[in-house]
């Protein structure tokens, strides 16, 4: 039984698949490092009051979007179609990537979301992160974090991503979970993303 164990362990890990989709489990380890990330990189949760303040001062930016971005989920409000800095460049940077290897686009689902919103959407919701301080609050309220939509995703492009992701993870530069209740990819991207080559 051990060495069948043994072997599974190892087809996996070589084949790149069920490894990747367990590395990207959801759990209580993972919320709390994407808030103990975001204390480290001082960043802020936003209530609604603080948006056009951020997005004034080019702390939060558009979602990219057009030519080299990603396609936007029409049910995203335009006033939450916002990121930090090196979020986006980690969406173009998975845009360009997708595109070369896939030939499709992704599509972002959500993005930053505030204090009220995500206590709005945990009524709605019981999935949802909380919005209230503490190593279960949602990482979305800094700003760094996205969902990209993988409903429509082939199994050939779900294995891609997975890896993708886990290649990220592995090298520090984000906290990416696969969710399970809802449809998508939800990424963390840390600040230091923006100074990779």
């Amino acid at each position: 039984m051990k060495s069948l164990v043994v072997f599974l362990a190892t087809l996996t890990f070589l084949t790149g698949t069920v490894s990747a989709a367990v590395s990207l489990r959801g759990s209580p380890e993972s919320m709390a490092k994407q808030n103990e990330q975001a204390d480290k990189e001082k960043l802020s949760r936003l209530w609604e009051k603080d948006l056009e303040n951020f997005k004034k001062k080019k702390l939060l930016v558009p979602i990219p979007d057009g030519k080299r971005g990603v396609i936007v989920d029409d049910r995203l409000q335009e006033k939450y179609s916002w990121v930090r800095p090196w979020t986006s460049r980690f969406l173009v940077d998975f845009r360009g990537d997708f595109e070369k290897n896939l030939n499709d686009v992704p599509q972002v689902n959500s993005a930053v979301r505030t204090v009220e919103y995500q206590r709005k959407l945990r009524k709605e919701n019981k999935n949802a992160a909380s919005a209230e301080p503490g190593p279960r609050q949602s990482s979305h309220l800094t700003g760094s974090t996205v969902d990209i939509g993988k409903k429509d995703m082939s199994p050939r492009q779900l294995k891609w991503v997975r890896n993708y992701l886990l290649a990220l993870k592995k090298r520090g530069l984000i906290e990416a979970i696969e969710e399970k209740h809802q449809a998508v990819f939800h990424i963390m991207v840390f600040k230091k993303y923006k100074k990779i080559k």
